[in-house]
């Protein structure tokens, strides 16, 4: 990526992938030049929360993406660094997801495309370093696609909800549905547990 242009950048583990995870990756195409996608939760897999494997998730938000659109989207992958519940952590891990966009995009500055809470974002960049080279872009999850997320889609997936992954989720997870479905059920039996980067 070249100097000086406006990236945009989204964070998301999609687990799987749905809709409002579109919905901000179309938005950051919109406003910005280039997008990265950094997909989370790398080094992690058969736990509730992230049941699928990175490459799993890669290949489903690939099929999704037109990546020849002048070559304006990238994927990465990033390892957590720690546990959900670990706060003690959280400007660690904003300056390690700091790092390693700047490492990718070879620029200090830009605008990070979020659906969560603010607070969190405030939690890994307010008073820090980085903090005055990032533009938040946040939008309210709770009023996207009737607060959809990677939980309720899991949920649907559980309950034998195929109506409900076919309107809020994009066609390479509907053509999955049996094999995301089977393999959650499988986690669920024997759930991994989370785990802080040593």
């Amino acid at each position: 990526m070249k100097n000086n242009i406006k990236v945009g950048v989204f964070l998301a583990r999609m687990q799987p992938i749905h809709n409002a995870h579109l919905y901000m990756v179309k938005k950051a195409l919109e406003e910005c030049d280039r997008v990265l996608i950094v997909l989370g939760s790398e080094n992690k897999s058969n736990m509730l929360r992230n049941p699928y494997d990175v490459n799993l998730r890669k290949e489903m938000l690939r099929e999704c993406l037109d990546m020849d659109e002048n070559n304006k989207i990238s994927i990465i992958t990033l390892p957590d660094w720690s546990t959900e519940e670990n706060h003690e952590d959280t400007k660690i891990w904003g300056r390690y997801f700091y790092y390693n966009v700047v490492s990718r995009i070879s620029q200090k500055h830009f605008s990070l495309y979020y659906s969560d809470d603010k607070e969190i974002l405030d939690s890994w960049f307010k008073n820090t370093e980085v903090e005055k080279y990032i533009t938040y872009r946040n939008f309210d999850r709770a009023n996207l696609f009737e607060g959809l997320s990677a939980t309720k889609i899991r949920k649907a997936l559980i309950e034998d909800d195929y109506d409900y992954i076919k309107k809020f989720c994009p066609q390479s997870v509907v053509n999955r549905f049996e094999l995301l479905k089977s393999y959650y059920e499988e986690v669920r039996k024997n759930p991994c547990e989370d785990f802080t980067m040593e």
